[in-house]
């Protein structure tokens, strides 16, 4: 079970690095940015969302090391 855990920690920190790659391309087929424009406007407006992705994903990596020792040692 905490395996589950650790992987949708994983897969949320994952999810504000993928958010803007996407809107970007929605973006610029429908509205016209450009895709650079739109990855600079996202990232200034939304940075704390990349650190919260970092924060996740550190604590998943950490979780799912400290279980694959614990697996190890028994």
């Amino acid at each position: 079970m905490k395996n589950v855990f650790q992987i949708l920690l994983l897969l949320a920190g994952i999810v504000p690095f993928v958010v803007p790659v996407l809107l970007g391309i929605y973006r610029m087929s429908i509205e016209h940015w450009d895709y650079l424009d739109w990855l600079i406007l996202y990232s200034y407006v939304y940075w704390p969302t990349y650190i919260a992705g970092i924060i996740l994903i550190g604590i998943s990596l950490a979780g799912i090391i400290h279980q694959k020792t614990q697996e190890k040692k028994m």
